[in-house]
């Protein structure tokens, strides 16, 4: 018993091992402390200040993820293309092409992009395609209408 309680005094004295909370320094799991609700707040911001220094001295030439990149126009045009109504057609034949499907979507509005699924290696259509509409009455159309 005095063996352990020796090991515990020896392992708390080298500070490692033990657990401590990243708000209030205190010796349990941060989910745990009873601080959080209060110097929670305080912490978050403290945590973004530091995340700001952490990317603000990264060596040249290091990736930095878009979106913590300052200074650079976001790439609006890949969150637009979420954005716009796009559908999918299946059961498409081995020889259909980008113009064939193009001919067949037009006439229920402009169509902004089309996207057919092809075999890396052959070229050959994998039989489902999306067709992008840039307003939602054209896609809506174009489903009820293509059958």
């Amino acid at each position: 018993d005095d063996d352990v309680a020796d090991k515990l005094a020896k392992l708390k004295s080298s500070g490692q091992g033990m657990v401590v909370c990243r708000i209030c320094k205190g010796p349990h799991w941060t989910k745990q402390c009873p601080y959080k609700d209060t110097l929670g707040v305080a912490f978050d911001v403290q945590q973004e200040d530091t995340n700001l220094i952490k990317t603000s001295h990264r060596a040249p030439g290091a990736y930095v993820p878009p979106s913590i990149r300052k200074g650079e126009p976001q790439d609006n045009q890949s969150r637009q293309r979420e954005e716009n109504p796009t559908i999918r057609v299946s059961n498409l034949a081995e020889e259909t092409s980008d113009s064939d499907l193009i001919d067949l979507f037009k006439p229920f509005g402009p169509v902004l992009r089309v996207y057919l699924a092809k075999d890396k290696n052959t070229g050959i259509s994998k039989g489902f395609a999306y067709i992008t509409y840039n307003r939602r009455e054209s896609a809506e159309s174009a489903l009820q209408n293509v059958t």
